[in-house]
């Protein structure tokens, strides 16, 4: 052997252990793995994922091989899948694989590909960890997959957490490459003669991700160099500040916010005491499904004197009322009405999730009125069937207990000063003579239990 070949391997070496033993390094300052962990990998078959896998077997971690099949390259997908295979095989490890008709799923649910991509890959995922006993899922993201994406959040609009792009651990989902680069990681297969797949998609520029990678990181590593070690310590006191705001919100929102079963409620004179109050009340309202842009249509209304203001996401409504700023599912605004099947006894359950109950027994000479408002003892005799309970509607009328005439159930939740979403899911109880009972607020007059009453109808929402 040349002296210069024995110099040349010689670096090769270094330069590979260098790259294993800064992976290792980055796995204990992290606390990414302990010894009792088992990790599913999730390799595609490319370089980064093929990489990871022979870095886990070096290390001695104990681990298994997932892949995913999204069948968009037709016998391309299938070559990958055959080497992550035989990579398994290789190393004596269990292998999973499934396989999907992307395109046909994207069509149905109205997806982009990559975004239905995502979703499958990280639910399958979940699911083989739960159902083959795996403590933590692995992916092989690297620092320039982190530039890349935080650049692709600061093009479409961040927040703090947007700022931080990929993080190290999210739940049991583990980034043990994140400190490696995509030099490094190329130069370590290529000194250890490993085989991986290309996906000749990443070469075309009709992705954002390729057009910043082929276009735009070339030229700020022309301005900084030491472009991916400086995004690190960046990103370091990122994470810092974010983890500041965070536990300054939740401090705040503890004093702010008060839940009360399905309703939250913000309360706006505290709320305005606090600094940067807009951007605490957006926080407070992003676990919800409101967008930054949401949030600041609510800020916005906030202090006016215009009441009955609702916003909404797709899952919860903001309601703007005398109470303050009222957060609730939206499920509280379902229209509803549930026949009784048996006047007896039986139990409903509401779309909210809460259950009516009801029995009917005849009545016991020490029979106590209940105080409770969501119980109520009505006089079985006085109510006809069809039995049924509904979600009050404009135009309800009825005779309020110990009163001569009738009154507006509207009239009534002004009166009681009920909450804009409660109202919304106020139900009435009702008999084939009208509304027994305004659940909740008030027994009709009619339906009440006297001296005469027989039996009784005794109903309660849980």
């Amino acid at each position: 052997m040349s002296f210069a070949m024995f110099v040349v391997q010689n670096y090769v070496s270094k330069r590979a252990s260098a790259m294993y033993n800064s992976f290792l390094k980055f796995i204990n300052e992290h606390q990414l793995i302990q010894p009792t962990d088992r990790v599913v990998l999730a390799v595609s078959g490319g370089l980064d994922s093929v990489v990871m896998t022979h870095l886990f077997f070096r290390a001695g971690f104990a681990f298994g091989i997932a892949h995913v099949n999204f069948g968009l390259r037709g016998a391309e997908s299938d070559a990958d899948e055959q080497l992550v295979r035989e990579l398994a095989e290789q190393f004596d490890v269990p292998f999973h694989s499934v396989q999907f008709d992307t395109d046909r799923l994207a069509a149905e649910q109205r997806k982009s590909i990559q975004v239905l991509a995502r979703e499958l890959r990280y639910a399958w995922f979940d699911k083989v960890a739960r159902e083959q006993g795996y403590s933590l899922i692995a992916t092989a993201h690297h620092q320039n997959d982190v530039l890349e994406t935080l650049l692709l959040n600061l093009a479409r609009g961040t927040g703090l957490t947007g700022l931080r792009s990929i993080p190290v651990r999210q739940g049991n989902i583990i980034r043990p490459m994140w400190g490696l680069s995509r030099m490094a990681i190329k130069d370590y297969a290529v000194d250890g003669d490993l085989t991986w797949r290309d996906d000749r998609s990443n070469d075309e520029d009709k992705y954002n991700r390729n057009k910043i990678r082929h276009h735009i990181v070339p030229v700020l590593e022309k301005l900084n160099p030491n472009l991916l070690q400086t995004l690190a310590h960046t990103l370091e006191r990122l994470r810092a500040a974010d983890s500041l705001v965070d536990e300054s919100v939740r401090v705040s929102g503890q004093a702010c916010v008060r839940q009360e079963g399905l309703f939250w409620n913000i309360d706006l004179d505290k709320l305005h005491r606090e600094s940067e109050w807009a951007f605490r009340l957006s926080e407070w309202l992003k676990p919800f499904g409101f967008s930054y842009a949401q949030s600041r249509e609510v800020a916005q209304v906030v202090g006016k004197p215009d009441r009955g203001q609702v916003f909404r996401s797709s899952t919860h409504g903001v309601w703007h009322d005398r109470n303050g700023l009222v957060v609730a599912p939206l499920v509280v605004e379902l229209d509803f009405t549930l026949p009784l099947p048996d006047p007896q006894a039986g139990t409903l359950t509401l779309p909210d999730g809460r259950q009516f109950v009801w029995q009917t027994y005849d009545r016991p000479p020490n029979l106590t009125l209940h105080t409770d408002p969501t119980v109520a003892l009505l006089d079985a005799d006085q109510l006809t069937c069809p039995l049924r309970i509904r979600r009050w509607q404009e135009g309800d009328r009825f005779q309020p207990l110990n009163m001569t005439g009738h009154k507006m159930v509207s009239n009534l939740l002004n009166d009681r000063k009920v909450s804009m979403p409660e109202r919304a899911r106020t139900a009435v109880f009702e008999s084939a003579e009208g509304i027994a009972w305004v659940v909740g607020h008030r027994l009709a007059h009619s339906a009440r239990v006297t001296d005469e009453t027989r039996r009784v109808f005794e109903c309660r929402l849980e």
